[in-house]
């Protein structure tokens, strides 16, 4: 339990912190004073006051935390008194702008940082179906594959007498089959010989043996490791994208965590190794980074919109209408949070969790990751 809340705090933390530096950058870049930059919520544990008047803090709850600017966020040309040359309100749209969406850019930032570190020091999967050796990654249940017994690690050196160096091998003699399989597997010192009926073979997938290729990583240089970690950010936000968008076409209720899942994710992360963990972390910040990006009123993204409208009409709405329109923000955001937080508890505990096993033919395998040019296949 303990190394839960320690795991959950060293997730979050990063996250945070990044998020509200990237507005503390900002407010710097533009000339915008800062009054508080706070890690954290509730009583206030440490702080210190810079030479330029910024309060740095640590609050006692160490989830959240916030940077704020000098003078008001909005106000209208009609004010009594002008603001401040150092105040937020007396800056150009573009400034103010830039400052509200720098927070989830670089949460973008840190992402990337960790997924081209992640890919320099652990490589990429291979996809090359001629490099890959013939070796059983996964097995499905109900196939052929479990029928014979094949095991994680298998490899398969021979089919029907015809030997067999590859992965792109393995997958034509499969498809070329025309009645059993007779095949050589080696399993660490051992040599085995095994035999697939081809009454075994589903009915609706007659060239399916139920396996996919266990990965093989191969090494990636710094720059283009940087690259990638770039372009994982742009898929994984496309990713989500295109599932929220065919859920709400679908008028399907989107799969989404809320909390509770977040921290049960992190949970499970914690056990499974530091590099799933450090991706989480990856995962996470750009989720973050998106999620606030969305146009929701009381969220950087609605935050932006206002100062887009300033930027095209000279002028910015009226505090009644973006205090209106932030309360409505701040429904939807509630609503937002009780339903993910029922869909965690739905998910975690009222449902049973299974693993899925990709059994795909090859060429009917799609991406299960941002890899170049495409992800595991299945036999």
């Amino acid at each position: 339990m303990l190394l839960s809340i320690i795991a959950v705090i060293v997730v979050l933390s990063p996250i945070v912190i990044i998020h509200e530096f990237g507005h503390f950058i900002a407010c710097r870049l533009t000339g915008i004073g800062v009054k508080e930059f706070s890690f954290g919520f509730g009583k206030i544990l440490w702080h210190k006051k810079s030479s330029k008047g910024t309060d740095f803090q640590i609050r006692a709850i160490p989830f959240g935390g916030f940077v704020e600017p000098e003078g008001q966020m909005f106000q209208e040309d009609d004010a009594k008194e002008a603001p401040k040359p150092s105040e937020f309100a007396a800056k150009k749209w573009y400034a103010k702008f830039f400052m509200v969406v720098n927070g989830a850019l670089f949460n973008y930032i840190l992402a990337a940082v960790i997924f081209a570190g992640l890919i320099y020091i652990k490589g990429m999967p291979e996809t090359d179906p001629t490099l890959l050796p013939a070796q059983v990654g996964s097995v499905a249940k109900g196939y052929p594959a479990e029928k014979i017994n094949l095991q994680e690690r298998d490899f398969i050196t021979s089919i029907n007498g015809q030997p067999i160096a590859n992965w792109q091998e393995l997958t034509q003699a499969i498809q070329a089959r025309q009645g059993d399989l007779a095949l050589t597997v080696k399993r660490g010192e051992e040599t085995l010989d095994m035999t697939v009926k081809g009454s075994d073979f589903l009915a609706d997938k007659p060239t399916v043996l139920g396996i996919t290729v266990y990965p093989q990583m191969k090494a990636v240089g710094f720059w283009k490791s940087a690259g990638l970690g770039v372009y994982q950010c742009w898929y994984w936000t496309k990713f989500s994208l295109n599932s929220l968008w065919q859920s709400i076409s679908h008028k399907k209720a989107p799969d989404v965590a809320g909390p509770i899942g977040i921290v049960n994710i992190i949970h499970q992360s914690v056990h499974r190794g530091w590099l799933d963990f450090i991706f989480l972390i990856a995962m996470l910040s750009l989720a973050v980074g998106m999620f606030n990006l969305f146009p929701i009123p009381i969220l950087d993204g609605g935050y932006a919109l206002v100062y887009l409208w300033e930027g095209l009409t000279g002028k910015l709405p009226s505090t009644k209408n973006i205090m209106r329109a932030a309360n409505v923000g701040f429904y939807i955001l509630m609503l937002l949070v009780v339903y993910a937080s029922y869909a965690d508890i739905k998910r975690i505990f009222f449902k049973p969790q299974t693993a899925a096993v990709a059994v795909q033919t090859a060429g009917e395998a799609e991406q299960a990751q941002p890899q170049e040019p495409a992800a595991q296949e299945g036999n």
